[in-house]
């Protein structure tokens, strides 16, 4: 039985903000896949006004993140099917070539678009640096995170130029062997 959910705003112009300042970027890349950067940000701004103006009315049954995105995928579509009526059949390949990558980034039927909205490759990336043994993961979080050169990230732990380089590229080897199914995750969506 699939449960339903009220607005999570419940008209507060506080919590909408909140909702928009927290989503509003993932979903205008996301837009942007669909239907490209210029009209990108109209759609996600119709979605959210379109959300206000319904936020009396609407039944989530999934997160009101999953909601979102898929208003955004349907929207785009939308915006996609009138580009086609406006144009003609000039832009009729280009249009079904269009359609065919919306396709392709459907949320409902795309793994990797669908693990992006919930978070899961974030927190596997992060879940696997995490894992790493301590000083490799300092090591590694100094030079990849925190943009420090090896001998700032020797000075500061006070070890070896050598030993920074060993840690980093330990970090590196164990990473790529933890997070290979990722990679071949994303080789199937692009």
């Amino acid at each position: 039985m699939e449960m339903s959910y009220q607005s999570p705003f419940k008209g507060e112009i506080e919590s909408f903000n909140q909702l928009f300042m927290e989503h509003y970027p993932a979903l205008r890349a996301y837009a942007g896949l669909l239907v490209g950067d210029t009209t990108a940000e109209d759609v996600v701004q119709d979605v959210f006004l379109q959300t206000w103006q319904n936020r009396d009315t609407i039944n989530i049954h999934t997160s009101i993140k999953a909601y979102l995105f898929k208003s955004v995928y349907n929207r785009s579509l939308n915006t996609l099917s009138r580009l086609k009526m406006r144009h003609g059949k000039q832009q009729e390949i280009e249009y079904t070539l269009k359609i065919q990558e919306a396709l392709l980034c459907d949320p409902d039927k795309n793994p990797v678009i669908h693990k992006l909205y919930n978070n899961e490759l974030r927190d596997e990336v992060h879940q696997a640096i995490e894992s790493l043994p301590d000083k490799c993961r300092e090591v590694f979080k100094l030079s990849y995170l925190d943009d420090y050169r090896n001998k700032e990230i020797s000075e500061m732990m006070s070890i070896s130029v050598s030993t920074v380089e060993k840690h980093i590229n330990h970090a590196l080897k164990t990473l790529r062997k933890t997070l290979l199914h990722l990679k071949a995750l994303l080789m199937n969506f692009l």
